[in-house]
């Protein structure tokens, strides 16, 4: 394909994909078409064990193309989409909006999306960036939920008995590590990585997860002997070496696939919020680390960490995309009423925040 602003070439590259596979997460159900089988393939492995397994009773249905095929993105004045953190590794995505909706540009990988209330496609290297064709499924999950009312917030999470303790903090705060750390007790099951959605809903505050297994740098493989594995044998030396603070701002991701790793019904993507924990803690404080409680209706800004903002792919049930920005503090404290908030402060210390989620009763 030429020309991506073209819909006759678009639905030419539509009727290409003649390959599918069935989803289903949480209510709505996906019809991925691809034009390489190859890549359901990928998808199918991945996603067992997240998906639910009956597609019919969704209330949503929605179609996903998949397009391995790149395309020519040097001819478009594209828009930066600007982040509060700026990589090392430069730009990571710009947009440019037409009328049926809006193309996203990958400029590290070349990937390029059509984020489309209807039919939505993804043109790439599907197969050398599968990470980015999951992301892209799951944006259009997170979509449909947050116009149901749901709220974005950056945080992991597990869930014990029906009962979700959710653990906010910025990037590269801990909070995956500690997240696996509380997967080391059986009755703990994997509810989300880095994303969740939360509303309140008969008198609880209802909870979804995200179905993207763990995808962690290599500080957090370290940290457990259940995950060392993971890591090449030459790569682990080096981490091995290198002096904590510094591995701990390493970004070099691997993923961590709950059934291969813990065992087959050991992810639960959704569930009720009954506790929150906020990692307010220091490679550099030399104090013991304590878990203390949190009034937030008092203090909402200490829920910092678990604001997300939704970014360049939400899309509004009109079709628009509004301006990112985040909620404010005060309507996430709003929606987590009834939670136990806490905070854990002073020194990092994995096992002693453990041995606190313990005796708080937590896990």
């Amino acid at each position: 394909m030429k020309d991506f602003f073209d819909d006759r070439q678009i639905a030419q590259a539509r009727r290409g994909c003649t390959s599918e596979l069935r989803l289903a997460f949480h209510g709505m159900a996906f019809e991925v078409l691809a034009d390489d089988n190859e890549i359901l393939n990928l998808l199918r492995d991945y996603f067992s064990g997240l998906t639910e397994t009956e597609t019919t009773t969704a209330t949503t249905q929605q179609r996903v193309y998949l397009v391995n095929s790149p395309l020519d993105t040097g001819r478009i004045n594209w828009t930066p989409v600007e982040r509060r953190k700026v990589s090392p590794l430069g730009l990571k995505e710009a947009y440019v909006d037409v009328p049926e909706g809006r193309w996203i540009h990958k400029v590290r990988t070349g990937m390029v999306m059509l984020q489309a209330l209807t039919d939505p496609i993804i043109f790439g290297n599907l197969r050398e960036h599968i990470s980015q064709v999951i992301n892209f499924i799951n944006n259009q999950f997170l979509n449909y939920q947050q116009r149901k009312g749901y709220l974005l917030g950056h945080a992991s999470a597990f869930n014990i008995d029906g009962c979700v303790t959710a653990i906010a903090a910025s990037s590269g705060g801990g909070k995956s590590t500690l997240m696996l750390k509380a997967m080391e007790t059986d009755k703990a099951r994997f509810l989300s990585n880095d994303r969740i959605l939360f509303r309140p809903e008969d008198g609880q505050v209802r909870i979804l997860g995200l179905a993207k297994h763990p995808r962690v740098n290599p500080g957090t493989l370290l940290n457990s002997q259940r995950l060392l594995f993971i890591l090449p044998e030459h790569e682990r030396k080096r981490f091995e070496a290198m002096p904590r603070s510094q591995l701990w701002d390493i970004e070099q991701k691997y993923d961590v696939l709950i059934p291969e790793v813990y065992g087959e019904n050991r992810a639960a993507l959704s569930g009720c919020l009954k506790n929150l924990v906020l990692l307010d803690w220091s490679l550099d404080a030399f104090e013991p680390t304590v878990l203390t409680p949190v009034d937030i209706e008092a203090t909402p800004d200490a829920l910092e960490g678990l604001r997300k903002s939704p970014g360049p792919f939400f899309q509004k049930a009109d079709g628009s995309f509004p301006p990112e920005q985040c909620r404010a503090a005060d309507v996430y404290a709003e929606n987590l009423r009834g939670v136990k908030v806490w905070r854990l402060a002073g020194k990092v210390d994995f096992d002693r925040a453990i041995a606190l989620l313990h005796e708080q009763g937590i896990l």
